[in-house]
């Protein structure tokens, strides 16, 4: 198009994106000036001049017209900017502009009802990736909207507001996950332990779900670090399970209002202890004290991006003391504190001899607090659990305070035992267990 001699529309303003219809000529043409989009839309010919429906719109309206989620007519009948009625000779010249809004448009310059676009870009087109770009700023926005905020704000103003890395990343930011990781695993078996009353079975369901648990990170402000953090819904849509999938929708927002309560208030506080046991609470809340009782930093929370912030301050310290007791580390008082140690022996055997009795005087010794093992195919077959393929797992054995942990790593799952004794054997035999449940589910 030529610039118009008379100035009464300039098109050499505009720059020209690409022509969504084009049938011998453009009849549908995409346009920008000053990062505003427009339609040009050829509605009529008439002796030597076309007539166009010239009209603003906005960048959702295109995508929703390029994917075919609303029709050429809905965009013109129900644009609320105003339009323009150009008249071009075919030397390029505009010759009429007349302003029309949208209810008196001509009936013969509108397309159908169903005028909507069947469209499919190719690579080289410039809506290849528009579409997706828009598409995932479309997902962050939506997340957006429905985020809640955290803020870590330090107390010290030695080093103005900022935090530093280390401190961000051991003692805030990995309390909260963990927090938030520890509540996941306990209010899901919290929920679903009637219905599938199996531990081992509802461990493997959590374990295979996790991943799509998580909330996203969709905004990130620094110094006062503040965090925005939103529940994916659209990534909830991989769990097949109705009620679970329910569950993993709502406990983001459980998390919230239960473990970043501003104020844990009466109702608050009897909820999380009618809820869930001692040793759970622990896991959930210890590592949000930790912060909000830290007088280096101030732990605040918004319901959205527009509310004000709230400090998470437990003022009354008998409610923490009520959510975690301080004897949550329950001991046999008749036993006393255990503390176990891994001995390991060297020694030389006969190995003609069928005796398998060692002297103490010719074997060497060490000790640690943790040692690993490999658990083979015949360390299940001892405990008969067959496998009909190879396996070699792993398995860290460590002492704790009153006891042994055995812990191993198996299809990127985690499988842990607590075990307080002193009988190895045992320990061993509940986690090759626990793997041999969780492939025998997995196969299924």
């Amino acid at each position: 198009m030529k610039n118009n001699k008379n100035t009464i529309f300039d098109f050499s303003k505009f720059k020209k994106i690409e022509d969504i219809i084009f049938l011998d000529e453009p009849i549908l043409t995409h346009l920008t000036n000053n990062k505003k989009d427009f339609l040009l839309y050829l509605v009529d010919t008439v002796e030597n001049s076309d007539i166009y429906l010239f009209l603003e719109v906005t960048e959702d309206v295109i995508f929703q017209y390029l994917t075919k989620s609303i029709s050429l007519k809905k965009i013109i009948t129900e644009n609320e900017n105003i339009s323009f009625l150009i008249e071009q000779d075919f030397d390029g010249n505009v010759t009429r502009c007349n302003v029309v809004q949208s209810q008196f448009i001509n009936e013969n310059y509108l397309p159908n009802d169903d005028s909507y676009l069947d469209y499919e870009p190719s690579e080289e087109s410039y809506y290849f990736n528009f579409i997706e770009d828009f598409k995932a700023r479309s997902y962050l926005q939506n997340l957006r909207q429905n985020a809640f905020y955290i803020k870590f704000a330090p107390n010290n103003l030695k080093y103005s507001d900022t935090i530093g890395l280390t401190e961000l990343a051991n003692s805030l930011i990995n309390n909260v996950a963990t927090s938030f990781k520890n509540f996941l695993k306990a209010d899901f078996f919290l929920e679903f332990k009637e219905i599938k009353t199996d531990k081992l079975i509802l461990n493997s369901i959590f374990n295979k779900i996790l991943p799509d648990l998580d909330l996203r990170m969709v905004d990130l402000k620094y110094g006062s670090f503040e965090i925005g953090l939103a529940v994916d819904k659209v990534m909830k849509n991989s769990i097949q399970d109705v009620a679970i999938k329910k569950w993993a929708i709502d406990v983001g927002t459980k998390y919230k209002e239960l473990v970043l309560d501003d104020d844990y208030d009466k109702v608050t506080v009897n909820k999380i202890l009618e809820s869930y046991d001692e040793e759970d609470r622990k896991k959930i809340f210890n590592p949000i004290f930790k912060i909000t009782e830290n007088p280096n930093f101030t732990l605040q929370i918004k319901n959205s991006v527009t509310s004000n912030y709230k400090t998470i301050k437990i003022k009354d310290k008998s409610i923490i003391e009520k959510i975690i007791p301080k004897n949550v580390e329950l001991v046999d008082k008749k036993e006393g504190l255990k503390d176990y140690q891994i001995i390991q022996v060297t020694t030389v055997l006969d190995k003609n001899n069928s005796s398998k009795t060692i002297k103490l005087e010719d074997s060497l010794f060490s000790s640690s607090n943790n040692t690993e093992v490999i658990l083979s195919n015949k360390d299940f077959e001892k405990y008969k659990y067959n496998l009909d393929f190879e396996i070699l797992i792993p398995l860290q054995i460590t002492t704790e305070k009153n006891s042994i942990k055995f812990s191993a790593t198996y299809d990127d799952l985690n499988f842990e035992v607590k075990y307080s004794s002193d009988r190895i054997e045992e320990g061993i035999m509940k986690i090759t267990s626990k793997i041999f449940e969780y492939i025998k589910n997995r196969d299924e």
